[in-house]
């Protein structure tokens, strides 16, 4: 009878922990941003018409890029969105994930991906093979930011459970770039 008003107190404290570290550890400084809650489906429709929408630049920091030649394959939009972009002249950067097992499903599928960015002029990178780049980044004109939980697969943006932001902000924006931008990371090159 005893353990569940301790195990209660003991929630209690660790979640009152939790929120307070976040307050100060992540601090708001959205001023006049519009955010932009993206479920389900959503992210892949939001995400693709911004890119085509894009006028000058595209930076994208992505764990996973898995396309397939299916024509309703939606990461498979995705990077035919990027490949236009590209393709009319906007700056496209792509940071992917990279493990030291070069045959690993994740080095296997970004690699294919990266080919094809490449192909049509993006400048596509590596992230080093003894870190694990875990975000999920997209960053279009310098102010419009898509960030969650979405990796760049089918699954993600059809079927999964994920949720991402989307929002206006040109400082927020220049933040995750000028990080982003200082990982070590090597310019792509196809896996010996």
């Amino acid at each position: 009878m005893k353990a569940k008003p301790l195990r209660r107190l003991f929630i209690g404290f660790l979640l009152m922990a939790v929120v307070s570290t976040l307050s100060v550890a992540t601090p708001a400084h959205c001023g006049k941003c519009n955010i932009h809650l993206l479920t389900g489906s959503e992210y892949f429709y939001a995400l693709r018409d911004a890119i085509d929408g894009a006028k000058h630049s595209i930076f994208l920091a992505i764990y996973l890029f898995k396309t397939d030649n299916h024509p309703t394959n939606r990461a498979t939009g995705i990077l035919n969105a990027l490949l236009k972009a590209a393709k009319r002249g906007v700056e496209t950067t792509v940071i992917m994930e990279r493990s030291d097992d070069p045959e690993s499903f994740i080095n296997v599928e970004n690699e294919k991906t990266g080919r094809r960015l490449l192909r049509a002029g993006a400048r596509v990178y590596w992230d080093r093979p003894d870190r694990k780049l875990h975000i999920k980044a997209v960053v279009i004109d310098h102010h419009l930011i898509f960030l969650g939980s979405h990796n760049l697969t089918h699954s993600a943006m059809k079927y999964n459970q994920e949720m991402s932001l989307m929002l206006n902000d040109d400082r927020i924006a220049s933040e995750i770039i000028n990080k982003i931008s200082r990982f070590p990371k090597t310019p792509f090159k196809r896996q010996p």
